[in-house]
């Protein structure tokens, strides 16, 4: 047996998915009436949700996604496109039952759950973008989206590459007040397929598509999130891409890339508001 497939076998909460990019694990928390479902940025895993799913737990019941290649997730080890990790996404929401839920997540996160609204917006109730590219252009990558996509093919089992992406996505003085979770960070990319990582970089950053000229499809009420201090998608780009959406909240945070870890507090108290405003039950 595969020994990645184990804690999904072991642990009730966690359930592989078949999707089109492969099996998917999806973690399970909360038991609230309002169904949300999330999904991390490259490099990460859904540890980077459990504070917030655990403050939101009387509220929410999360499925907490690990993209392919990525934590518990084997996917397919196959490059892919954004309307197909929108695909597995919905693939996600049908295993469950979820007929309409709350789709969001962070960063490429951000980009597959607006695909789905994009794509399928009757099964979308509420759209989260936090931290989300607006412009990645896979017919134009940077020198720096082309080192990162090398660094997770060759690197990710070295702490010093390790190190520089924590630097870029996460505050230095969070990450140590939280030792639980560096440690996940650490431990997820060092242990992962590379090749498979690399496949799923590869994907978002040098075959990506911009969104910003697409947010005009967007209809669904969107909470968008961002870092004050992200430097990879800066607050000023952020806050213009809002105003392009028809019915946006939009709420920056405290930290860098990833608001979830950085700023969880501020994080669970702008989804809490949005959601109790937008989606009443």
């Amino acid at each position: 047996m595969n020994s990645q497939l184990l804690p999904a076998v072991m642990d009730p909460h966690i359930r592989m998915v078949p999707t089109p990019l492969g099996d998917l694990s999806v973690r399970t928390a909360g038991h609230g009436p309002r169904r949300v479902v999330l999904w991390p940025s490259i490099l990460t895993d859904s540890h980077i949700f459990d504070a917030v799913a655990d403050r939101l737990s009387p509220l929410c019941t999360f499925f907490l996604i690990d993209g392919p290649g990525h934590g518990q997730s084997p996917g397919h080890g196959q490059e892919f496109t954004g309307a197909e990790a929108g695909q597995a996404m919905l693939a996600v929401m049908d295993a469950f039952g979820l007929r309409r839920a709350v789709v969001g997540g962070v960063s490429w996160g951000g980009l597959t759950a607006a695909e789905v609204a994009m794509s399928a917006p009757g099964r979308v109730e509420a759209l989260v973008l936090m931290n989300t590219p607006m412009d990645i252009d896979g017919d134009r990558p940077s020198f720096g989206d082309r080192m990162i996509a090398f660094g997770a093919r060759w690197m990710a089992g070295l702490k010093v590459f390790r190190d520089g992406v924590a630097r870029a996505f996460f505050d230095d003085e969070e990450l140590r007040r939280n030792p639980i979770y560096h440690s996940q960070f650490h431990a997820m990319l060092a242990k992962a397929n590379r090749r498979k990582l690399a496949a799923a970089v590869r994907s978002v950053i040098l075959r990506g598509v911009p969104l910003r000229g697409r947010l005009h499809e967007i209809k669904v009420p969107t909470l968008m999130i961002s870092g004050i201090a992200d430097k990879l998608y800066p607050l000023e780009g952020q806050a213009e891409a809002a105003l392009r959406l028809r019915d946006a909240c939009f709420v920056p945070v405290r930290g860098h890339h990833i608001s979830p870890i950085d700023a969880a507090d501020d994080v669970t108290e702008a989804l809490r508001a949005f959601l109790l405003e937008r989606i009443p039950t």
